[in-house]
C-alpha cells in the first residue's frame, strides 16, 4: 500500500526538478532575444542574453574558416567574435551583428541597430533586410529559414507589443476580405502618381529597367529634361542600395556606365565620318549631345562616388579581405573609370568642335577695323547673350562663345566643367591670336594695335556681361598685355628702355619682347633706339610662339550631387517619365502572375 505513495513521491520530486530547470527568468537590466522558433531542441536555448553592447549571431566555423580568421589576425585584422553559436546549417559563420548603447551612442535608449553580414538571410518583422536597420523592443528577427527571435529590452516599460503578427495570430476574416484587393489597387494608383523620388523594382527586372531608362532618354530631345538619364538612374540605384541585395548595386553601376559609354562611342564614330565647313549651326548640332552626356555623366559620377563611399562604410564590420567585397570594389572602380572616360571624351570632343570653328573666325579680331563704316558697333544695347550690338565680324567670333554658353546652360553643365570648358576656349583664343600676331610683324604699329585693342575690348566686355569675364581675363592675359605693349604711343615707347619695358610686361619672355622691339614699325628710315637692346647675356634663343600643349588639364569633378532625391520629383517632364517607368515595371510584374492574381488599375 505504501509503494504507490513512494512512487508518487519520486515522480513528484523528478517533476519538480525538471520544472525548476525550465523556469527561466529573463534579465531585468539588459536586452535579450526570446526564441520563438529554432532548429534543434537539444541545442537551442529559450533565451539569449545580450551581455555586451555588441552581439554577433553565427554558427561554428569550419576548419577553413578558422584558418582564414587566424590568417587575418596575423595581418592585424581581427574579425568580430561570435557571441551566440546557432546550429542551423543555412547560417553563416558570422550572420548578424546587433549593437546597442555605447556601441551606437547616437541611438535612443531602448533602440539598437541590427546589421546582416554579407550573404546572410535575415528578416526584420517578416521583411528581408540587407543593410543596417533600427531594432526596437517587440521586433521579430528571422535568421535563415529556421530561427525566429523576439527582441526585448526590460529597460523599456511598458513592454511594447509585437511589431509583427505571427502566422498563428492572423485573423482569417481579414485576410479573405475583398476590400484587400481594393486597397491594393488604391495603393498602386497612389504609387504610380507619387511625386516621391522612388522607383521600386525587383532584382530580376534590373536589366530591363536599365535598358528602358537609357533607350528612352538617350538624347537632349527625348523629353525628360537635360538631366533625365542621371536622375532616373540615380533613383533606381538609390532603391537598390537601400532595399536590395548589396551585390546588385555594383553591377547596376557598371552596367549603366557601360551603356552610356556605348551610346557616346557610337556618336563618336558617326561624327568622325563627317567632313564639313565649320559654322555655328553645325557647331550647335555637334555640341548638344556631347554636352548632354558630359553633364549627365558628371552628375552620375558624383552620385556614384557617394554611393561607393556609403558601401565602403557598410563593410566596416565585414571580414577584412573578403573576396566578395574585393570583387564589388573592383566593379565599382571600373564603373567610375568608365564614367571618367565618358567625361574626358565628351569634353575633348566639345573643345575640338569649338576650336575648329574658332580657328577660322579668330583672325577677324586682328584684321577688322572697328572704326570703318560697316564695322562700327550698332546703336542700342542688346541682351547680355545677344551679339547683334557688335561689329559683324567680331559678332561672328562672339557667337561661338554665346552658342557654347547657351548649350552649357541648356545641358545644366556643372559650374566647374563650364568653367573648364571656357578656360580651354580662352586658352586657345589667347594662344592662337598671340602666335598669329607675333608671326605678322606688319601689325606691330600703334594704329593697328589700337584697332586690335578695341576689338578685344568688345569681346571681353561681352564676356564680362555674360558672366565669363574673370575666366577670359585669366586666360587671355598674355594676349592683352602684348596688345597693350603695341598700343604704347610711339613717342613714349622710343624713350623706354629694355629694363623698364620688361618690368612693365613681365609675362613676355625675353625672346618675345626682343622680337616685338626689333620688328616694331617706327618708320621706313628709323632704326630702333639703342635703349631697346637687351643687356649682355640675355637668353634670346627661346621660341617666341606659345605652345598649344600647355593647355590647362581637365580636373574631373568631385562634388556633392546636385540631384536631391530627398525632394519631390523636380519637373513635370521627369514626373511623367517616372510614372511611365513605374507602370512599365508594374506590367512586368503582372505578366509573371496567373490571370486571377493580377491587379487591375
Amino acid at each position: 500500500m505504501n509503494q504507490p505513495a513512494e512512487d508518487e513521491k519520486d515522480y513528484s520530486s523528478c517533476d519538480l526538478e525538471v520544472m525548476s530547470q525550465s523556469l527561466i527568468l529573463p534579465p531585468t537590466d539588459r536586452p535579450f532575444f526570446l526564441l520563438l522558433q529554432g532548429y534543434d531542441q537539444s541545442k537551442d536555448f529559450v533565451l539569449y542574453i545580450m551581455v555586451g553592447h555588441t552581439h554577433v549571431f553565427g554558427r561554428k566555423p569550419t576548419m577553413r574558416e578558422r584558418e582564414k580568421d587566424r590568417e587575418r589576425e596575423r595581418k592585424g585584422k581581427r574579425p568580430l567574435k561570435v557571441d551566440t553559436f546557432l546550429s542551423a546549417p543555412d547560417l553563416l559563420a558570422r550572420h548578424l551583428l546587433v549593437r546597442r548603447d555605447s556601441a551606437v551612442p547616437e541611438t535612443p535608449t531602448g533602440q539598437a541597430l541590427m546589421r546582416p553580414f554579407r550573404g546572410s538571410e535575415v528578416t526584420h518583422n517578416g521583411v528581408a533586410i540587407y543593410r543596417e536597420t533600427v531594432l526596437k523592443p517587440g521586433d521579430v528577427i528571422g535568421l535563415g529559414n529556421h530561427f525566429l527571435f523576439l527582441y526585448r529590452d526590460p529597460r523599456v516599460s511598458p513592454a511594447p507589443p509585437l511589431a509583427l503578427t505571427l502566422p498563428w495570430q492572423a485573423d482569417v476574416s481579414t485576410t479573405c476580405c475583398p476590400s484587400g484587393l481594393v486597397d491594393r489597387q488604391e495603393a498602386l494608383r497612389q504609387y504610380l502618381g507619387s511625386t516621391e523620388a522612388i522607383l521600386k523594382f525587383h532584382p530580376r527586372h534590373a536589366d530591363s529597367l536599365l535598358q528602358e531608362i537609357i533607350s528612352k532618354n538617350s538624347s537632349p530631345d527625348s523629353g525628360g529634361g537635360p538631366l533625365a538619364p542621371a536622375y532616373l538612374l540615380s533613383i533606381m540605384i538609390d532603391h537598390a542600395s537601400k532595399h536590395l541585395d548589396p551585390a546588385l548595386t555594383p553591377q547596376i553601376l557598371l552596367k549603366s556606365a557601360n551603356l552610356i559609354k556605348e551610346i557616346v562611342w557610337v556618336s563618336k564614330e558617326t561624327q568622325e565620318g563627317e567632313i564639313s565647313t565649320p559654322n555655328v549651326l553645325k557647331l550647335s548640332s555637334d555640341l548638344r549631345p556631347l554636352m548632354f552626356w558630359m553633364s549627365n555623366a558628371t552628375e552620375l559620377l558624383n552620385f556614384f562616388q557617394v554611393k561607393v563611399e556609403a558601401m565602403e562604410k557598410e563593410w566596416e564590420f565585414e571580414a577584412p579581405g573578403d573576396p566578395l567585397l574585393t570583387a564589388d570594389m573592383d566593379t565599382c572602380s571600373e564603373a567610375l573609370a568608365q564614367l571618367d572616360d565618358v567625361i574626358m571624351h565628351t569634353f575633348q570632343q566639345c573643345v575640338y568642335h569649338l576650336t575648329k570653328t574658332l580657328y577660322s573666325l579668330l583672325p577677324a579680331l586682328l584684321d577688322t577695323n572697328p572704326f570703318s563704316k560697316g564695322e562700327e558697333k550698332r546703336e542700342g544695347e542688346g541682351e547680355v547673350d545677344d551679339v547683334s550690338a557688335l561689329p559683324p565680324r567680331v559678332a561672328g567670333l562672339v557667337e561661338v562663345y554665346r552658342c557654347s554658353l547657351m548649350l552649357s546652360r541648356e545641358a545644366c553643365l556643372s559650374p566647374p566643367l563650364t568653367s573648364q570648358t571656357f578656360g580651354y576656349l580662352f586658352f586657345f583664343t589667347n594662344t592662337s591670336l598671340l602666335n598669329t600676331l607675333l608671326e605678322r610683324d606688319g601689325l606691330f604699329s600703334w594704329s593697328r594695335a589700337v584697332q586690335i585693342r578695341t576689338n578685344l575690348d568688345l569681346v571681353l566686355d561681352w564676356l564680362q556681361g555674360a558672366g565669363l569675364g574673370d575666366i577670359a581675363s585669366e586666360f587671355m592675359k598674355k594676349l592683352s598685355i602684348t596688345v597693350n605693349f603695341l598700343c604704347i604711343p610711339k613717342t613714349r615707347l622710343i624713350q623706354s628702355s629694355w629694363t623698364s619695358l620688361q618690368e612693365d610686361h613681365i609675362l613676355l619672355s625675353p625672346s618675345q619682347l626682343h622680337h616685338l622691339l626689333t620688328h616694331y614699325k617706327l618708320g621706313p628710315t628709323r632704326a630702333p633706339p639703342a635703349s631697346w637692346g637687351p643687356p649682355p647675356g640675355t637668353e634670346l634663343s627661346g621660341d617666341i610662339f606659345e605652345s598649344f600643349l600647355d593647355h590647362p588639364p581637365l580636373i574631373l569633378p568631385n562634388e556633392t550631387p546636385r540631384l536631391d532625391l530627398a525632394q519631390p520629383i523636380p519637373s513635370p517632364e521627369l514626373q511623367k517619365e517616372v510614372t511611365r517607368l513605374r507602370t512599365f515595371l508594374w506590367g512586368l510584374d503582372q505578366d509573371e502572375l496567373p490571370a486571377n492574381q493580377r491587379t487591375r488599375l
